[in-house]
């Protein structure tokens, strides 16, 4: 029989030190995370958002994910990781409740990054191809990434937008049954560093502040400033305490990537 999970056991990384610069024992614990002190979005209103269910032979897990064109969903590769078959439901909103022109599809395959660490969440990016184009609607629509000519751009002090479903508290708590945002702003990889100590160039922070982050469950959904995509949720610290930042993969480093892998072409 298959448990559900939201992989929030995945890696078991411990909690990490406030200290100056962490050791590499002193990494982040989920790398799998949800809206914390967000409010629900208006219905359809985030229309590439997607939601993901990953299942392997003993359990199932959540992920959230991005439509970027046609046929390719943008995710993270510990959303896919183990995966033996993948589920995408487009368009959704109430997960308990299908909405008009709500699409489920099982995924004709997937890739994550060939250099994807999972003892330290390198490169935490994956596509997932649909079996068929996804045409545009009321409420579906693709995620806009970066222009290749954003490449060098931090972002810092932007005020960025993360979305998605699930728990809603820190230290745990219910998953949401609708699509939740929360709005913070961009810290510098240096920030970032003097708590965990382990930030790569590849990588982008939002500050946490307020209490206001992703947490446990909605790993790989969008993180955008204005309506391009700038991240896909990654990880942070465990029990999403207020004031850890939390930290994800920053398209602007994959444009080539994913281009190469998907039907997606940039700019």
């Amino acid at each position: 029989m298959l448990q559900f999970s939201a992989k929030d056991e995945l890696p078991p990384f411990r909690h990490p030190t406030v200290d100056p610069i962490g050791s590499p024992d002193d990494l982040p614990d989920d790398p799998n995370l949800q809206i914390i002190h967000g409010d629900e979005v208006k219905p359809h209103s985030i229309p590439y958002q997607i939601y993901l269910i990953g299942r392997s032979s003993f359990q199932a897990w959540s992920c959230g994910g991005s439509i970027i064109s046609p046929k390719t969903v943008l995710t993270a590769a510990h959303c896919v990781d183990g995966a033996t078959s993948i589920e995408i439901t487009l368009g959704a909103h109430n997960l308990k409740q299908a909405s008009p022109g709500q699409i489920t599809v099982n995924a004709a395959s997937w890739k994550r990054h060939e250099k994807y660490n999972p003892n330290t969440i390198d490169n935490d990016i994956a596509v997932v191809i649909l079996p068929n184009e996804i045409p545009v609607s009321p409420t579906i629509n693709y995620s806009k990434l970066p222009s290749k000519t954003d490449v060098h751009k931090d972002f810092v002090d932007d005020s960025a937008r993360v979305s998605g479903w699930g728990v809603t508290t820190s230290g745990g708590g219910t998953v949401s049954d609708v699509l939740r945002q929360v709005n913070s702003t961009i810290i510098s990889n240096l920030a970032c560093n003097n708590v965990y100590g382990i930030v790569k160039n590849e990588e982008i922070c939002l500050s946490g502040d307020e209490g206001k982050t992703a947490c446990n469950g909605d790993s790989g959904g969008p993180l955008v400033i204005g309506d391009i995509q700038v991240g896909i949720v990654s990880y942070g610290v465990r029990g999403c305490l207020s004031g850890y930042p939390s930290v994800y993969c920053r398209t602007t480093k994959f444009l080539d990537w994913i281009e190469d892998n998907s039907d997606w072409r940039g700019d």
